[in-house]
């Protein structure tokens, strides 16, 4: 069976999302997203489940290539891409190549991050490094990926030297929908200026943290000031923390954020006059540039 030429699909696979684009010649012919996330995925049929969404794509004439990172390669996933170890190169990045019954396609899965020293893993965000330093090789700084589980990554000549994940989003999760703020943070609304109050209140005085969460119940049985401000002031609670335990990644330093377009905007309104320089960037457009590059590496 004869290559395509030209053609490939990258593949970014998350624990509860399934994206995959069809390309030729760096430019996007199609593309595709579900819910068929890792988790998810019944009875290991993950074969199954990729070939029902890239089936159009595939042709009995030729095999294609599919170039794929995220929670596919996880323990819990497809096959377990191993962690790659800190220090590391992006450009280097490693792959496992599962047995694929399908002849219409080859599959390589990129290896997530791992730091033995202050044990840490990231596995799907290096994609996303990976995109940004393709076209800003000589980044030394850090960058910052914000989400349910946030990371600081150090980058100094196109390596990724260390890193920290904070359960910045994952907290906000729990706190929100399984505690007794649960009646008293249900706004979808952020009021930057109570948010801020918030984060410097941590700052001052972190120590206060579970004390704080409570008085936000307290002070909404007692005064029912809108839900909005209760939101807002978790929210930057847990921001202001997160911060805190990142304070050697961002001050005075060069950062780039790389996420979803409203946290985005939080982090950098926190954080616009504490470094040096902050760019954002949209981590959806990271991801399939990431993907680009692990591939170009490999021809």
């Amino acid at each position: 069976m004869e290559k395509l030429f030209d053609k490939w699909i990258a593949v970014d696979w998350g624990t509860t999302s399934f994206r995959a684009y069809l390309i030729e010649n760096e430019e996007v012919l199609f593309s595709i997203k579900t819910d068929d996330g890792m988790k998810f995925v019944q009875n290991n049929n993950f074969e199954e489940t990729l070939v029902k969404s890239i089936e159009p794509w595939l042709d009995n004439k030729y095999k294609i290539e599919v170039f794929a990172s995220g929670m596919v390669g996880s323990k819990q996933g497809w096959i377990e891409a191993p962690y790659q170890k800190t220090p590391c190169n992006l450009n280097n990045i490693e792959f496992i190549s599962p047995t694929v019954k399908d002849n219409r396609f080859s599959l390589k899965i990129f290896s997530g991050i791992s730091q033995r020293n202050i044990p840490d893993v990231m596995r799907g965000e290096e994609t996303q490094i990976a995109g940004f330093l393709y076209d800003n090789s000589n980044f030394n700084g850090s960058i910052c990926l914000p989400g349910t589980h946030s990371k600081w990554v150090k980058i100094e000549n196109g390596n990724i030297i260390n890193f920290k994940t904070f359960m910045t989003g994952e907290l906000f999760e729990i706190i929100s929908k399984n505690s007794v703020l649960i009646h008293s943070v249900t706004s979808d609304k952020i009021l930057k200026n109570e948010f801020i109050k918030a984060v410097d209140e941590i700052f001052k005085k972190p120590e206060v943290f579970g004390n704080v969460l409570f008085q936000l119940r307290a002070d909404d049985l007692l005064n029912s000031r809108g839900s909005e401000i209760y939101k807002s002031k978790l929210s930057g609670y847990l921001l202001g923390l997160e911060l805190l335990g990142s304070l050697g990644f961002w001050e005075k330093k060069d950062i780039v954020l790389i996420g979803k377009a409203d946290l985005l905007e939080l982090y950098e309104y926190i954080l616009h006059s504490k470094v040096n320089s902050i760019k954002s960037i949209l981590s959806r457009d990271m991801v399939l540039k990431g993907l680009k590059n692990f591939k170009n590496k490999l021809s």
